[in-house]
């Protein structure tokens, strides 16, 4: 059973670049955590010090895309425990865009809450003021293809085709508590046939060492920079797309 002076000391190998990390998460990967789920925030917190800021996907796809609903407040995050609870935090702010939303904890958290922007990859959003700040990326146990959602931002700004912006239009009800019909856009699928599969890129960017990999209780960790990762990504987008997602054969 982890304490939170053992994931201190784990997470303590991560040589962070920047005062903001971006998280992804699985908590039973870590195998166990004395407080459970709230150790491992706070841990992260105590990890960037007072003057840093962690933040964690608060996705939920469903709600805006298929329900066509979405409250900045209530609307659950569906990526796992950990960014649930971070959610739940009194002093946490949410980033508005109802598909791909962050949980924010920390001194950038109303800087982030700000980052308004139609498409969840465009030039005021989330991503690119992460981006901006060179924030340490880092994912907990997962694999490669369920985590570091920015190689979506990084196709999106380098362009790619097979990828395109579909518009999604809902009930909006953001901290002013006013519900109003808005449109966003999100960087989907050309087609259902394409699926993404980002695991060869990572791979080469892990031998290469550009990813860089610990391991924190049970959990293999791994971890780069905002920078690093656009700058290595975009080669592989525009070199080696093939690297990143595949063509499904028809099924007749």
């Amino acid at each position: 059973m982890l304490t939170k002076q053992d994931l201190l000391k784990g997470f303590g190998q991560i040589n962070l670049q920047s005062d903001t990390i971006v998280v992804h998460t699985s908590y039973k990967s870590l195998g166990g955590v004395e407080g459970g789920v709230d150790t491992v925030i706070d841990a992260l917190e105590e990890l960037v010090g007072k003057n840093g800021t962690v933040m964690f996907p608060a996705f939920n796809f469903q709600s805006w895309t298929e329900t066509h609903y979405f409250d900045i407040l209530e609307t659950p995050s569906k990526m796992g425990m950990i960014t649930e609870m971070a959610r739940l935090r009194p002093y946490a702010k949410r980033t508005p865009h109802p598909i791909y939303s962050f949980s924010v904890l920390g001194p950038r958290a109303e800087e982030f809450s700000k980052t308004e922007d139609v498409e969840a990859y465009g030039p005021n959003s989330a991503f690119a003021l992460f981006h901006k700040l060179n924030a340490t990326i880092i994912s907990i146990g997962l694999d490669f293809n369920s985590s570091f959602s920015m190689h979506h931002y990084i196709e999106y700004n380098v362009g790619c085709n097979y990828r395109r912006v579909k518009e999604f239009s809902g009930i909006y009800v953001g901290y002013d508590r006013k519900p109003q019909i808005k449109t966003y856009s999100m960087f989907v699928r050309a087609h259902e046939r394409v699926k993404t599969y980002i695991v060869p890129g990572m791979n080469d960017l892990l031998a290469a060492g550009v990813i860089k990999e610990i391991q924190v209780g049970a959990a293999k960790v791994h971890y780069l920079t905002a920078n690093e990762f656009f700058d290595n990504m975009s080669v592989i987008v525009r070199e080696h797309p093939e690297k990143l997602h595949y063509i499904e054969e028809p099924k007749y």
